[in-house]
């Protein structure tokens, strides 16, 4: 799968990535203005950036993707997610995932219901341990995206389905519990009050290695809410987790953990 994923990645019709304008900088009449937007342009947001303590473990995701040419979609993204234990003596990280990836998003613009295709040509996951505790495996993907917008409401959705491969030898059976299909749907509801916006977000990744042992998966649903009334920028965050692989290190134990935050 991952060399029909390649193909695709190669071949994918011609988009503009979301860049800020393409005049050239020396002719801009305010060209320290026009330098920090095109800065401010290459740093994107990917996936939520967020904090969310915990009793045991507080977790910390941090997300970006940034075009690595104008003309085109191609994109470097990269995630970081960490698990703190802020209530030991030394407050140590006990796991993180690093998590760079490259892929193409190739927008289908206002048409349809679906917006957007996402191909994956490589994707890592790593623990950054060596010995017994090293935790790694690569994949491609090829997900979709959908959207409907309402008068005071957005609803997103997403398909995913991916080809895990260069499993780790710490964690050569962690298909059982991180399968190739997940899902995630979210509702954005928008007010005229004191809460001017609010997002319900799931997240589903049945376990084995056809997504067949829901059982053996991992499942999130998080709620967050801004208080656009006092101009706050971050939004209050409350996320529930039950299964496994939450972390690499601890992929085949089981957990059920509810964390309350901050989500940017």
């Amino acid at each position: 799968m991952r060399h029909f994923i390649l193909a695709l990645l190669l071949c994918c019709p011609s988009a503009r990535a979301e860049l800020g304008s393409q005049s050239t900088l020396v002719d801009s009449k305010d060209k320290a203005k026009a330098v920090d937007s095109d800065d401010a342009a290459v740093l994107q947001r990917h996936y939520p950036f967020y904090f969310a303590y915990g009793h045991a473990l507080s977790k910390l995701q941090v997300s970006f993707k940034s075009p690595l040419v104008r003309s085109r979609p191609l994109y470097f993204g990269y995630t970081q997610l960490m698990f703190w234990a802020l209530n030991d003596d030394s407050k140590p990280f006990r796991d993180l995932t690093f998590n760079p990836e490259l892929f193409y998003r190739w927008d289908l613009g206002q048409a349809t219901w679906l917006k957007s295709v996402d191909i994956g040509g490589f994707n890592h996951n790593s623990n950054g341990k060596a010995g017994p505790d090293s935790r790694s495996y690569n994949k491609s993907y090829l997900r979709a995206n959908f959207e409907h917008q309402g008068p005071r409401w957005i609803s997103r959705f997403s398909l995913q389905g991916s080809d895990l491969y260069g499993f780790d030898p710490g964690n050569t059976d962690i298909q059982d519990f991180i399968g190739p299909v997940s899902f995630s749907l979210s509702f954005i509801q928008l007010f005229k009050a004191w809460v001017d916006r609010s997002e319900l977000a799931l997240q589903f990744s049945p376990g084995g290695k056809f997504s067949h042992r829901w059982g053996y998966g991992g499942y999130q649903a998080s709620y967050s809410f801004r208080l656009g009334g006092i101009h706050l920028v971050p939004a209050f965050y409350l996320q529930y987790y039950r299964g496994y692989a939450e972390t690499l290190l601890n992929y085949n134990q089981r957990v059920n953990v509810f964390r309350a935050g901050l989500i940017f």
